[in-house]
């Protein structure tokens, strides 16, 4: 059965890219209503062959700190080690150099010992683990460059789980975008996982990147009722 947890499901473009790959969200949660009603408008969109995202998952607003994988288990009728896989990007502020790489010195970077502690109540087989590549480097309680990452993966190691952890760029799999995000999958002995081959290149030999106009020139014509037109001072300063 491909089934799945998922943790800070934000908006739900994880979980939907793993459905269209052919997983079943089991149960999706996040702390932030506004993304919790977007998970529910996305309850249904139509995946193709006959699947419709989210179409069976338990959404639920919940601050993952509150959590705990019996919980999570009693709602969707699993029992522990029977959920296949965990999914996940707990939040990225404390990581970025756009936030500091403040780590585990930010409240939001403590939240990954909750993925962890959520994952060994579960005891899914796999873990699928995302985040921006300043995780990389980022620095642990030592202070140095990259310890953070390495305590994560002592962690898992220590619950059971070895991992493997790349950098893999949206652009080279056909995404009009160049977004690098870190990948770590936490699996069992003997369920070593492989990476996707990557479909496009910059500029190399192969398939080139797609670009945003290739992208656009995609889009039909823009219906009048889907553009939103500035109003009052902000239309006045667009003006000027």
């Amino acid at each position: 059965m491909t089934s799945f947890v998922s943790l800070f499901s934000g908006a739900g473009g994880l979980d939907i890219g793993l459905e269209q790959a052919g997983w079943d969200c089991l149960f999706a949660t996040d702390h932030d209503p506004v993304a919790i009603r977007t998970l529910e408008a996305n309850r249904g969109v139509v995946l193709g062959q006959g699947r419709r995202a989210l179409a069976g998952s338990v959404i639920k607003h919940a601050d993952v700190r509150k959590l705990n994988g019996s919980d999570i288990l009693a709602r969707i009728g699993a029992s522990r080690g029977s959920v296949p896989l965990l999914a996940g990007g707990p939040p990225c502020q404390s990581w970025s150099s756009a936030g500091n790489q403040q780590g585990f010195d930010d409240p939001r970077g403590r939240l990954v010992g909750d993925y962890l502690r959520i994952a060994s109540e579960i005891d899914a087989r796999w873990l699928l683990f995302e985040n921006v590549r300043g995780l990389l480097t980022a620095r642990g309680p030592d202070g140095v460059p990259g310890s953070a990452l390495t305590e994560v993966r002592r962690s898992l190691l220590q619950r059971g789980w070895q991992t493997r952890a790349e950098l893999l760029n949206a652009a080279d799999y056909g995404v009009p975008q160049r977004r690098v995000r870190l990948i770590l999958i936490g699996y069992r002995a003997g369920d070593a996982p492989t990476m996707p081959e990557s479909t496009h290149a910059d500029g190399a030999s192969g398939q080139e990147w797609v670009s945003l106009g290739a992208c656009l020139a995609e889009v039909g014509p823009v219906a009048n009722a889907e553009i939103i037109r500035a109003s009052g001072k902000m239309a006045i300063e667009l003006e000027q």
